[in-house]
C-alpha cells in the first residue's frame, strides 16, 4: 500500500510542478504581450549549423553509458583486490559504496568527457 501512495504522490507532484511551469511561463508571455513588449526572447535560438542534434545526444548517452561500465569494473576491481574476500565478509564491511562511488565517478567524467568532445566539435565546425 505504501508504494501506492508514494507513487501517486510522485505523479501528482511531477503534474503539478509541469502545471505551474506553464502556468507561469503563459501569464509572463500575456503581460509581456499587454505591455507591448517584444516576446522574441522566448523563442529558440537557432545556432546555425553549430549543434549536431544526429550525434550529441547518441554521444553523450554512449560516453554516460561507458563511464558506468567502467565504474563498475572499478568497484569489481577494488573490491576484490582489497582483503575483502570470503573468508573477510562477516567483519561488517560494506562494499556497495563502491559500487555507487565508482559509478557515480565515472558516469560523471563520462559526461565531461562528452561535454568536452562536442564543445571541441562545435570549435572544429566553426574554424570551416
Amino acid at each position: 500500500m505504501e508504494t501506492v501512495i508514494t507513487f501517486i504522490a510522485l505523479f501528482a507532484m511531477i503534474f503539478g510542478i509541469s502545471y505551474y511551469s506553464l502556468y507561469t511561463r503563459n501569464k509572463e508571455r500575456l503581460a509581456l504581450i499587454d505591455a507591448g513588449a517584444n516576446a522574441s526572447i522566448f523563442q529558440i535560438n537557432q545556432n546555425k549549423g553549430k549543434t549536431h542534434p544526429i550525434y550529441s545526444i547518441a554521444l553523450v548517452i554512449g560516453m554516460l553509458g561507458m563511464g558506468i561500465g567502467l565504474g563498475i569494473i572499478f568497484a569489481f576491481l577494488i573490491e576484490h583486490s582489497l582483503d575483502w574476500g570470503p573468508a573477510n565478509r562477516y567483519n561488517n564491511r560494506n562494499e556497495e559504496f563502491l559500487y555507487i562511488s565508482g559509478i557515480f565517478i565515472f558516469g560523471g567524467l563520462g559526461l565531461v568527457g562528452s561535454f568536452l568532445t562536442l564543445r571541441w566539435l562545435d570549435k572544429k565546425d566553426e574554424e570551416k
